[in-house]
């Protein structure tokens, strides 16, 4: 099977979800606030990983990643119906960290930046300008 195909597929399932959860056909209410980062489809068809994250607390996402575990029959049922495939891939949802840990990394840049233009004031301060300090 082509890599086109499982791209394919892979795209179309993670619309079909993202948009289940935009209309609020999950009615679990621990499944608000996330968001489809990816899916990955293995090269049979038959396991898709779904990758989400959810703006909130660790508490925020547990819960998500519980209800998400529970709805997880109902959204593969809906998902068969909704590409006619032979074999609905079994569907695994991960939490996917990467956004968290891209946060957290350009938090530390803009703090070394802040850094270093502190202290490139002290040593403005400290330096002489044009020998005028010299006796």
């Amino acid at each position: 099977m082509s890599s086109k195909r499982i791209l394919q597929v892979s795209e179309q399932i993670r619309e079909h979800i993202a948009m289940m959860l935009i209309r609020g056909e999950i009615s679990d209410p621990r499944v608000k606030n996330i968001t489809i980062n990816s899916v990955r489809v293995s090269p049979d068809l038959q396991l898709a990983k779904v990758y989400y994250s959810v703006m909130g607390t660790e508490a925020d996402q547990s819960a998500a990643d519980k209800g998400l575990k529970q709805a997880s029959s109902f959204i593969r049922r809906s998902i068969g119906d909704a590409l006619k495939m032979r074999y609905t891939p079994a569907i695994s949802f991960f939490y996917d960290e990467s956004i968290v840990r891209a946060a957290r990394i350009s938090e530390l840049i803009e703090t070394i930046k802040r850094e270093d233009a502190e202290a490139d004031g002290e040593v403005a301060v400290k330096k002489p300008v044009n020998g005028s300090d010299q006796n």
